[in-house]
């Protein structure tokens, strides 16, 4: 039961990403599991040409025929915190929100836009801000700001398109160094899309060439033998990092694709072992080191961080700043008990954005004044000659 002086919580999805699917398991999910006793969810289906809202949104079955006819346009103004419907040329306010969640996965969502476009409405993010998500978005930025604050990850080459076309060969000569095989991924998609594994130089051309239909910015690594893979979650809440147990899925593949993912069936079937079967010595190791790289790129909301273990070393392979599901599944044993952490996310958003609200951005200045005034000056000294 809604009560009427429930505020109202956006939930932001779809988006024009190639993870706009996975994004909609996220935000239907998201719609239907936040506190109906607290809060009103509302909402925001992002597509390539507009967003709507409407209670069929509700159901993941719309998406199957998604027909938009029966869904509200629905508009977001710079300066505003109401959500507007747009109906023949005329807007229609549809209420304040009160925060927003970010569910959009990949490139114009995970990267940061989404967060940019709340703020300058005004209007709360319970999801990480512009420069964990831009920066964790970017597989090469990410290396960076991973090596500046002393986390380990794999050796790499960035690559672009204009560089690999330029010189071919030259590029797999150098990152032919590393030894086969590689791994050759986008530098800017999530969701294993467009990843491909390289045995041989040969297949290497084919790889960045796969990869670069994707992104014009690539990333190559040497591909580890024999790892596992696992996965550990954070998010902020009362002050406090909260960390999940570590997760270790387990792929059909040699590396988890989007088929393990997302798509199963037997030819793809993927699950996960949670808790991981490591020793609690790493599993502490990469909850450690999880809460570090939280709290030191500033983050609020969910995180989950994904890691290779190999040979003993533990290497962090990816930060996803707008995880699946957004992670439920490794804080809470039931769907139903998402309620609450969305709840401790909402808060959170909102006492960030009353922290940036209450700090002091503007200096005040009259520059327009005293160029206007030094104009006048310019020009009584042109009219004395």
């Amino acid at each position: 039961m809604e009560k009427n002086n429930a505020k109202k919580i956006l939930v932001v999805f779809g988006g024009v990403s190639s993870e706009r699917d996975i994004s909609v398991i996220t935000g239907v999910l998201t719609l239907n599991c936040i506190d109906r006793q607290k809060y009103i969810p509302v909402p925001l289906y992002v597509t390539d040409n507009a967003c709507f809202t409407g209670d069929k949104l509700f159901d993941l079955s719309f998406y199957k025929s998604r027909d938009l006819r029966d869904l509200d346009e629905a508009v977001l103004k710079v300066g505003s915190n109401e959500l507007w419907i747009s109906k023949r040329g005329k807007l229609k306010s549809a209420g304040e929100i009160y925060c927003a969640v970010n569910c959009c996965h990949g490139l114009n969502g995970e990267d940061g836009s989404v967060f940019g476009l709340l703020r300058l409405c005004g209007i709360p993010c319970a999801s990480p801000d512009m420069l964990a998500s831009s920066v964790y978005m970017d597989k090469c930025a990410s290396k960076i700001y991973l090596s500046g604050i002393g986390v380990k990850t794999v050796p790499y080459k960035t690559v672009t398109k204009a560089q690999y076309f330029a010189d071919m060969e030259g590029v797999v000569s150098e990152v032919q160094k590393f030894g086969f095989p590689l791994i050759v991924k986008p530098a800017r998609l999530g969701s294993s899309i467009g990843i491909k594994l390289a045995e041989n130089r040969e297949k290497t051309f084919g790889a960045i060439e796969f990869a670069l239909r994707y992104d014009g910015k690539i990333i190559i690594e040497k591909a580890l033998q024999n790892f596992k893979e696992i996965n550990c979650a954070a998010y902020s809440a009362n002050g406090k990092i909260i960390t999940s147990e570590c997760e270790r899925p387990v792929s059909a593949g040699k590396f988890l694709s989007f088929e393990d993912k997302y798509e199963g069936g037997a030819k793809h079937a993927a699950s996960s072992i949670f808790p991981a079967d490591i020793d609690k010595e790493v599993s502490d190791e990469i909850k450690r080191i999880t809460e570090n790289v939280y709290r030191k790129t500033f983050v609020h909301g969910v995180i989950r961080i994904d890691y290779l273990l190999c040979d003993g070393e533990i290497y962090l392979n990816e930060v996803n700043t707008v995880p699946g599901s957004l992670a439920m599944y490794l804080f809470k044993d039931k769907t139903s008990d998402f309620k609450d952490m969305i709840n401790e996310l909402i808060d959170e958003g909102v006492r960030v954005h009353r922290d940036y609200v209450n700090g002091t951005f503007n200096h005040p200045a009259d520059v327009f004044g005293n160029i206007s005034s030094k104009l006048k000056g310019a020009n009584r000294s042109t009219d004395k000659k």
